[in-house]
């Protein structure tokens, strides 16, 4: 097993819905600095894939918030690879307090993709040292999520340069971000989040119009889906199913 990475974050008010708690997009963005940070430091990070043309791109991620942080507390990210097939590397995160009350959990998958084609690298044919294996932190595994029945469009926006990030790309964060927006939209209200589970389908450019649907499946259970809109015709590019703690 590799050791694992901390890194200590304080929670921002930029970082902070009204009522003060930390927004689910800043807890990934926490993550994703952690995350870059330590592929960086095993020879796997941005600059040694940008040699080979290619790039990290997040394709799952599952969250479990125990405790949500807030306004001013600390948060220590604890991360580590945990395994890899043909196509996918796992990821492991623990957000803890620094007195070591558990924050969150989450898994995410990876994929490695090349710049030119956007194709998917075969992580076994790779000249990469990439861990074998390590330990799980959540009992259910990231799933390949696909959109479901009953969505009804909320809103629809043209991505800004803002949204970008550092390989050009709309960041993975922001996603969750406009989904977050549509759900107080149609709500009037942001429930507070219990699990988060996301899939990226399909890239999403500057420029690009895309449309936010919500399906609201129950008490605390919603869904997002996000589509890229192109001649008429939409192309799933984000989902999100989520839990929300009962009030």
């Amino acid at each position: 097993m590799v050791s694992p990475r901390e890194d200590r974050f304080i929670i921002r008010m930029v970082d902070c819905q009204p009522d003060g708690l930390v927004k689910a997009n800043a807890l990934m963005l926490y993550m994703q600095e952690a995350a870059a940070c330590h592929a960086e430091q095993l020879g796997l990070g941005f600059h040694d894939l940008e040699q080979r043309d290619c790039l990290w791109v997040l394709v799952n991620l599952r969250i479990e918030v125990m405790n949500t942080p807030r306004w001013g507390d600390q948060v220590v990210v604890t991360t580590w690879p945990s395994g890899y097939t043909r196509l996918i590397a796992s990821r492991e995160f623990v957000g803890r307090s620094p007195d070591g009350i558990e924050y969150f959990r989450a898994a995410s998958d990876w994929m490695i993709l090349d710049r030119e084609s956007g194709r998917p690298k075969n992580l076994e044919k790779l000249d990469l040292d990439l861990p074998q294996d390590g330990p799980k932190v959540l009992a259910v595994a990231p799933l390949r999520l696909q959109p479901a029945e009953g969505y009804a469009e909320v809103c629809t926006l043209r991505v800004p340069f803002s949204a970008l990030d550092f390989n050009g790309h709309v960041n993975n964060t922001e996603y969750v971000r406009w989904a977050l927006d549509a759900v107080h939209q149609q709500l009037g209200r942001l429930p507070e989040i219990r699990t988060i589970q996301l899939t990226y389908l399909a890239e999403v450019f500057e420029g690009n119009q895309i449309e936010t649907l919500i399906a609201v499946r129950g008490p605390g259970s919603i869904g997002v889906c996000i589509r890229r809109l192109s001649e008429g015709l939409g192309v799933n590019a984000f989902v999100m199913e989520f839990e929300c703690r009962r009030e």
